[in-house]
């Protein structure tokens, strides 16, 4: 077995993914009124995680999803891994994943 080099240069995705986080620390308000949705998903009630379910299946035409998969709040959210959205909903688990762990870095390190 022979490694060969890229033709490109490798680009590793931290530069875009710190725009995604700033998109969601700056965009959130717009998304959502602060009555409905607190900015940090720590805060999040059962309500709050089906209300966060609705939108990003709307936002991403994600197929419907059952809300009893996500009987939990936002802190049991933060302790699942990718696979745990995964065997939940196979298909959109990823997105799911992607989705919250932006909001969560964009309430964590916010500086407002």
């Amino acid at each position: 077995m022979t490694l060969q080099a890229a033709e490109s240069p490798v680009r590793y995705g931290i530069p875009l993914e710190w725009e995604r986080v700033s998109y969601y620390r700056n965009e959130l308000s717009h998304t959502y009124d602060e009555d409905e949705l607190p900015r940090d998903p720590r805060q999040w009630t059962r309500e709050n995680v089906a209300e966060w379910l609705r939108h990003v299946m709307s936002v991403h035409n994600l197929p419907e999803i059952p809300p009893s998969r996500f009987l939990m709040n936002g802190k049991a959210l933060c302790l699942m891994s990718p696979s745990m959205f995964l065997s939940r909903v196979p298909l959109g688990g990823k997105l799911l994943y992607k989705d919250f762990q932006l909001r969560l870095c964009a309430a964590l390190y916010s500086r407002s």
